[in-house]
């Protein structure tokens, strides 16, 4: 399993994902080549255009079959803008952390909405199924701020998938959607992608369980330890 810690100004950053490593390698690659006048900032909005694509492509995809690939191809940008940002003001020693942080989590956010709103106006989803999993998201999210705030840890990995596994899953998923809409299961006929989003909202339950039952149980030792020293001195 790999493992990788960054310490910032605030906190110590953890991603124990499967694809971190090889993901590291290229962005670290990657940063250095990129010419001067494109920036972290521009990379972030660059990165929310793609997942403006992706919710676009979810929408109109009744049109034409090939917007799945446009959906895709905004995976990708997305992908390369958001976790490219942080890496080239890494590289460039230029990293502002808590602007960074408000900025790049603020975008994602707003992108995750698109995405979310897309697929629910799709036709390739029912919409209960879509509105449970981007809930879940954001109680995820408050999951990992909240951490960050209190324990210190920014985690950007949960069971070992990050939102780089999530994007993978994510393009092979769009590509069955070309060909696969519904499926019948005991005589009932539903969209196969009401059973992923119900998956995907159980890992999302399960990973907001476990964050805040660790965290919740070691800040409590932390904090009653206090009384104990306090009642000895």
């Amino acid at each position: 399993m790999t493992k990788k810690k960054e310490q910032t100004l605030s906190e110590e950053r953890i991603q124990t994902s499967f694809l971190s490593e090889p993901e590291r390698k290229a962005l670290y690659w990657i940063a250095p080549r990129l010419p001067g006048w494109i920036s972290p900032d521009m990379l972030t909005y660059f990165g929310f255009i793609g997942m403006v694509m992706v919710g676009a492509g979810y929408y109109f995809y009744e049109h034409a079959w090939w917007l799945m690939l446009v959906a895709n191809l905004g995976l990708f940008i997305n992908w390369l803008g958001d976790s490219l940002d942080g890496t080239l003001a890494r590289v460039r020693n230029r990293q502002r952390p808590k602007y960074g942080y408000y900025l790049d989590h603020l975008i994602d956010a707003f992108g995750m909405i698109a995405l979310c709103f897309g697929l629910a106006y799709s036709g390739l989803v029912s919409h209960p199924f879509v509105w449970v999993v981007l809930s879940l998201f954001f109680a995820t999210s408050i999951n990992t701020y909240l951490a960050t705030q209190t324990v210190g840890v920014f985690k950007i990995s949960y069971l070992r998938l990050s939102t780089t596994e999530a994007r993978v899953i994510l393009s092979w998923m769009n590509i069955a959607l070309i060909f696969w809409k519904k499926t019948t299961l005991f005589g009932f006929t539903f969209f196969w992608l009401d059973i992923a989003c119900s998956f995907i909202a159980l890992f999302l339950l399960v990973a907001i369980i476990r964050s805040a039952v660790k965290n919740l149980t070691m800040l409590n030792k932390q904090e009653t330890a206090l009384w104990d020293k306090q009642d000895n001195a």
